[in-house]
């Protein structure tokens, strides 16, 4: 299921980044589908304490971490796993996972294999104006608008058929 462009080699300063917020997360798209012909996808993420993913499977993509700064929980099929600056968090596809930021705020890489999820990112989010976390305080995600997004986002972008929600 890859998305059928061909891989570029270039550079991309974080800065240029195109970047996004959603859910209460700057999303920073360092490596997308389009420049990795859909092999993975490289988000640097900064996420504030407190937020939780839901628990969640990417059932079609393998899922990394690597944590910068800031410590985070990842519960993996229920299993807690502490997280710390260096760290890295391996997440198979298939396998039921979520996390929580434990400090004042966590900055981490996170990969997937194949790319795809980043789709979903993007649709469900406004342009970032500034690399800082959102203004305002975070509200629940709505998990109906979220499916809706991801059935429409999957039509446009089948790669993007990574994850289910529990």
């Amino acid at each position: 299921m890859g998305i059928e462009t061909e891989t570029i080699a270039y550079v991309r300063n974080r800065a240029d980044a195109p970047a996004y917020w959603t859910m209460g997360i700057l999303w920073i798209m360092l490596a997308t589908s389009e420049e990795t012909g859909g092999s993975y996808s490289l988000i640097e993420e900064l996420i504030p304490q407190g937020l939780a993913a839901p628990p969640h499977v990417h059932e079609e993509a393998d899922e990394m971490f690597y944590i910068l700064e800031g410590e985070a929980t990842f519960f993996v099929d229920s299993t807690p796993l502490k997280a710390t600056p260096g760290s890295i968090v391996s997440i198979p596809r298939g396998t039921k996972h979520s996390f929580q930021v434990d400090t004042p705020t966590a900055r981490l890489l996170n990969t997937y294999t194949p790319a795809g999820f980043e789709y979903t990112i993007i649709a469900l989010s406004e342009t970032a104006t500034e690399r800082t976390l959102p203004p305002g305080p975070v509200a629940p995600p709505d998990m109906a608008r979220h499916a809706e997004t991801l059935r429409r986002v999957v039509e446009e972008h089948p790669a993007a058929r990574t994850t289910n929600y529990f």
